[in-house]
C-alpha cells in the first residue's frame, strides 16, 4: 500500500524552496474565444508573479468560434502556451487526460492544474492551491470549506451540487466536503496513476479521478476557492450531464472496492 510519509513531504518542500516545482497546467475548452486570451494572461501573470515556472496547455474540441486559432497565435507570442486540437466534442474528461499525457510527456513537469475556461475558476485562487502542494498529492479547489464559497447560483444548481457531494461521501467516505469540482493540483505521481485506471469520458471523470486517487492510498487535501458562476458565453453542463453523474456515483462503487483490494496488495 502507498505510505504517505513524512519524509516524502519534505522533500517535496525542499523542492519548492528550492525552485524545482515546475507547473503544467491543462484547460479544456469549447466555444471560449471570448474568455480565452484575458484567462491566459491572468494565469501567466499570476504565476509568474508568486515564482512558479510553467506551461499551459489548451485542449479544445475543434471550437466552431476560432477558440483553437486564438490560443496558437497567442502561443506565437510566448513559449509557455500550446494548443492541443481534437477533431471534435470527445467530453471534458478525455479534455483532461488528454492534456495530462500530453505535459507528462515533459519531464520538467512536477505538478499538474486542471481549471475550467470561464472564470468560474479564478485565476488570483492559484496561489492558494500551489501552498498545499507540499502537503498532499492532490489539492481539491473547495467550496465548501472555511475561506470557500459560491457566486451567482440558483438554488437549483446548489441542491444539485449537494447532493451530489454527499452521495459520493455517504458513498466512498473521503472526508472531503468538496468532491466534484474540477479546480485540482496533481502530482505528477498521482495524474499519471489516475490516468491509467480512469476511463469516463465526461464529467464523471471529475469524480472518477478523486475516487482513484483515494482508493490509490494517495493524499487529498482542500484549499479554500471562490467559484463564480460564468458571466460570459453558455454552460457546458446540461441535464443529462448531471443524470450521468448521479448514475456514475451510484454504480462506481464495485470498482472502487476493486481498486481498494488492488493498492492493498
Amino acid at each position: 500500500m502507498r505510505i504517505c510519509s513524512r519524509e516524502k513531504w519534505v522533500v517535496v518542500e525542499k523542492m519548492i524552496s528550492r525552485n524545482e516545482v515546475f507547473i503544467g497546467v491543462v484547460i479544456p475548452t469549447y466555444n471560449e474565444r471570448e474568455n480565452i486570451v484575458k484567462l491566459l494572461d491572468s494565469i501567466s501573470r499570476i504565476l509568474s508573479e508568486n515564482g512558479f515556472r510553467f506551461k499551459i496547455l489548451v485542449v479544445d474540441d475543434n471550437s466552431p468560434d476560432g477558440t483553437a486559432e486564438v490560443v496558437r497565435e497567442y502561443g506565437r507570442k510566448t513559449s509557455v502556451v500550446e494548443v492541443l486540437v481534437r477533431p471534435g466534442k470527445m467530453g471534458i474528461g478525455s479534455a483532461v487526460v488528454d492534456g495530462m499525457k500530453k505535459l507528462l510527456g515533459d519531464s520538467r513537469v512536477t505538478h499538474i492544474i486542471t481549471m475550467d475556461a470561464d472564470f468560474s475558476h479564478r485565476p488570483e485562487d492559484l496561489p492558494i492551491l500551489l501552498k498545499y502542494v507540499g502537503k498532499a498529492d492532490i489539492v481539491q479547489g473547495s467550496r465548501y470549506i472555511e475561506g470557500g464559497r459560491i457566486i451567482g447560483w440558483s438554488l437549483h444548481r446548489r441542491l444539485i451540487s449537494w447532493g451530489a457531494n454527499l452521495l459520493v461521501k455517504l458513498l466512498y467516505h473521503t472526508g472531503l466536503k468538496d468532491n466534484t469540482g474540477n479546480y485540482r493540483v496533481y502530482s505528477r505521481e498521482a495524474a499519471t496513476d489516475i490516468i491509467k485506471y480512469s476511463k469516463m469520458k465526461g464529467y464523471e471523470w471529475v469524480i472518477e479521478a478523486l475516487l482513484i486517487a483515494l482508493a490509490r492510498g494517495y493524499r487529498v487535501v482542500e484549499a479554500p476557492i471562490v467559484f463564480i458562476n460564468r458571466g460570459r458565453g453558455a454552460s457546458k453542463l446540461g441535464l443529462r450531464d448531471i443524470l450521468e453523474w448521479f448514475k456514475f456515483i451510484i454504480s462506481y462503487r464495485k470498482q472502487y472496492k476493486q481498486l481498494m483490494r488492488t493498492t492493498n496488495i
